[in-house]
């Protein structure tokens, strides 16, 4: 039986803690309990959260905020070099990890302790250590809420950018399961400097000593959200011409750079910001993780307004500095109508 909640409290569905309530709050634990939700929401503005890592969410959502806990994971086809494995987006994604590697399915290590739930990786393109989720989903099953049906978007369909995609600026999609192509034998990717020097450090190492390293140097430059809120990486590394990321480099020689293609190269965030000396910085409830400036961090009860104020006077910063405009990664949800 559907039962729709008021005035329900959303603190604990963001790994921010941010401050915030939903007028109207439905858990979805059944698929075929979609149609009607959306149809019962009649003119209500609809917000689906998984594990809420990626959000930040308004002091009041006067909408229906449905809370995606579709569960199950499925072996579709089998192949003597890949596999084909649907997922349902309110999987946790670490635990989808680690059961991709019990089960001799590679090439999601280097994407794992990212906090969430499944149904997120294909609209943020969750990425880390030079793996992008787009290299290994493909498709992905949606309602579409103005159609009123289910449908399925192929990789392409998707346009996958850089922590980007179709998706995320089409809210009338719900995400219901993911289907990854893994591969059945594992191509360690340590290409990252981090992981690199980790890595070599073993003698033959495999998929899940791979994922063990990538586990221990998130755990030690992040904060668990468990402790305080945060949602990891709060801006992009920017992406710039490789014209002005040289002269970065004749001026700041220690800039971490890393390279796209012949034309582009992505520099650090997280440097730009430390060097200005924001790391530990605090506004009232709201600052800088003191081991990662990257990271913004709730210290109490923090709502959205305060945590925009921060972001805002830290790209101010980088722009007046380094001329270079900050983008923020996670979501920003309006507050519905």
């Amino acid at each position: 039986m559907l039962v729709f909640q008021q005035n329900y409290p959303l603190d604990k569905l963001n790994t921010l803690h941010l401050t915030s309530m939903a007028k109207y709050y439905v858990a979805l634990t059944d698929i075929n309990d979609l149609p009607q939700i959306v149809a019962d929401a009649k003119d209500l503005d609809i917000f689906v959260v998984g594990g809420g890592s990626n959000i930040i969410l308004p002091e009041l959502y006067s909408g229906l905020i449905i809370h995606n806990q579709l569960r199950g994971i499925t072996l579709l086809e089998t192949a003597d070099d890949y596999v084909l494995v649907k997922v349902m987006a309110g999987e946790v994604w670490d635990s989808f990890v680690g059961y991709t590697i019990e089960h001799g399915w590679f090439g999601l290590e280097n994407l794992s302790l990212i906090p969430g739930t499944v149904g997120a990786s294909p609209i943020q393109n969750i990425g880390a250590y030079g793996v992008e989720a787009k290299d290994f989903i493909d498709s992905v099953e949606v309602y579409d809420i103005k159609s009123k049906q289910f449908t399925v978007l192929g990789n392409s369909d998707c346009k996958f950018k850089y922590r980007d995609s179709y998706l995320k600026h089409n809210a009338h999609l719900i995400v219901t399961s993911v289907i990854f192509y893994l591969r059945r034998e594992a191509r360690l990717n340590i290409s990252y400097a981090d992981v690199g020097k980790a890595m070599a450090a073993l003698v033959n190492p495999k998929a899940l000593d791979l994922r063990n390293c990538v586990i221990k140097i998130r755990q030690a430059k992040l904060p668990d959200p468990a402790v305080i809120g945060n949602v990891g990486s709060f801006f992009h590394n920017p992406v710039l011409d490789i014209a002005i990321v040289k002269q970065l480099q004749d001026k700041y020689p220690a800039i971490p750079v890393y390279p796209v293609n012949d034309e582009k190269g992505k520099v650090s965030a997280g440097w730009l910001i430390d060097k200005l000396g924001l790391k530990g910085y605090r506004q009232g409830n709201v600052g800088v993780y003191d081991k990662q400036a990257l990271v913004l961090v709730n210290h109490g009860s923090a709502k959205a307004t305060e945590l925009l104020n921060l972001a805002h006077h830290i790209q101010n910063l980088v722009w007046s500095n380094y001329a270079i405009r900050l983008n923020i990664e996670p979501l920003i949800v309006s507050g519905g109508e």
